[in-house]
């Protein structure tokens, strides 16, 4: 079995990344939770736009808590439901999930109304990056914000304070 400290140690960083992210799953999860403020197993399983297994969540939620991509907490409302949170490292995942949907967007033909909705993100527009993360800070790190659906829409943000 191989050492990962010593394996990690010794790759570059675009080979760690590849080597630690590149997994359909992964960046899919993260927007699921991110934007679509999906914390539930259920949620996410049954709202999961591509049709996640429940072994492949299963399987992925434990390792993005592990990669400390997430963070999970017991939920108040029912004892045996668990929550998922965007940990800071997941939190500044967020804008390079934007970057892939800007490269897909220009070279493949990925949903239209979904393009459509993420365009103001991988257009230049650093404020509402920045806006994004501050909100997501508030909701997933403080905890000091119940998002609205939809929260992330540029018109939304915008409007914000941060």
């Amino acid at each position: 079995m191989l050492d990962m400290n010593i394996v990690e140690k010794e790759m570059c960083p675009i080979g760690l990344a590849g080597h630690l992210l590149v997994d359909k799953w992964v960046p899919i999860i993260l927007r699921d939770i991110a934007l679509f403020d999906r914390r539930g197993f259920n949620e996410i399983l049954k709202k999961n736009r591509e049709g996640i297994s429940s072994a492949s969540l299963a399987a992925r939620l434990q390792y993005m808590v592990q990669l400390e991509l997430l963070h999970v907490e017991k939920s108040k409302e029912h004892a045996q439901k668990k929550l998922y949170y965007l940990s800071e490292a997941g939190i500044a995942f967020v804008p390079i999930l934007f970057h892939l949907a800007s490269w897909t967007s220009e070279f493949r033909d990925p949903a239209p109304e979904v393009v459509e909705l993420t365009h103001p993100f991988h257009s230049g527009r650093k404020d509402l990056q920045e806006k994004l993360i501050q909100k997501l800070r508030k909701i997933h790190i403080h905890k000091s914000v119940d998002p609205d659906p939809m929260w992330w829409l540029a018109d939304e943000l915008e409007k914000l304070e941060i």
